[in-house]
């Protein structure tokens, strides 16, 4: 059987920490070049069939650099992430393998998907977890990691993290996914599957910005 790869693109977000700002964040330009592109080159070296980012229809400058990157478009009104992953895995079949990225990011190394796909191939997991050292782990969801590389549980967004611990991306089984209908958040899906030990965690780098609030975007370059 051949396995299909589908990269998915949650970007249908409001940005409203960010402030007023003259284009839609995920095309803020970083170090020259917009923010999102980061994460598609990294989705590019993993070789999906596709791509997919799901987004709002006013944010027209999202979707055309999302297609001038050749990128599926799908257009809704999601009011969190969950609802934005799971329009984005409309048609996509149970067996398939799910790569999910955010497009305000910026992370090392280029081929961190691939090795995630390396360990959720192995067979034993449903859910591998990109993780790493976030500097305000408090607008992350923190990770509590086994030595073995098995995730014991996921806090989203903790008042008091605890540790600096994050994940940032992910491989995923599409089937695990649907779980996302009982959830506003991918980080409490994970959180429940941790429990069954079906989520292990990589750490990739302490290489990780989101560029969510004004500071972040600075130490970004943007």
């Amino acid at each position: 059987m051949v396995l299909v790869l589908v990269g998915l693109v949650p970007a249908a977000g409001h940005a409203r920490r960010l402030g007023a700002q003259p284009s839609s964040k995920e095309v803020l330009p970083v170090r020259g070049r917009p923010v999102m592109d980061h994460l598609f080159e990294r989705l590019q070296v993993a070789r999906p069939d596709r791509i997919r980012l799901i987004t709002r229809p006013d944010k027209r400058d999202v979707v055309d650099h999302a297609r001038e990157l050749r990128a599926e478009v799908v257009l809704g009104e999601p009011p969190d992430v969950a609802r934005s992953l799971l329009l984005g895995l409309d048609g996509v079949p149970a067996e398939a393998e799910v790569l999910v990225g955010f497009p305000d990011s910026i992370w090392e190394p280029e081929d961190g998907f691939v090795r995630l796909l390396d360990v959720l191939r192995d067979g034993a997991h449903d859910v591998v977890l990109g993780l790493f050292r976030a500097s305000e782990p408090e607008r992350s969801d923190v990770v509590a990691l086994r030595a073995d590389g098995i995730v014991t549980g996921v806090r989203v967004k903790p008042a008091d993290p605890g540790s600096d611990l994050v994940w940032g991306c992910c491989a995923a089984r599409a089937g695990a996914l649907a779980g996302l209908r009982a959830h506003a958040e991918p980080g409490m899906l994970f959180a429940a599957l941790a429990t069954r030990r079906r989520v292990a965690g990589i750490e990739l780098s302490d290489a990780w910005i989101d560029i969510g609030t004004p500071a972040a975007l600075r130490q970004a370059g943007g």
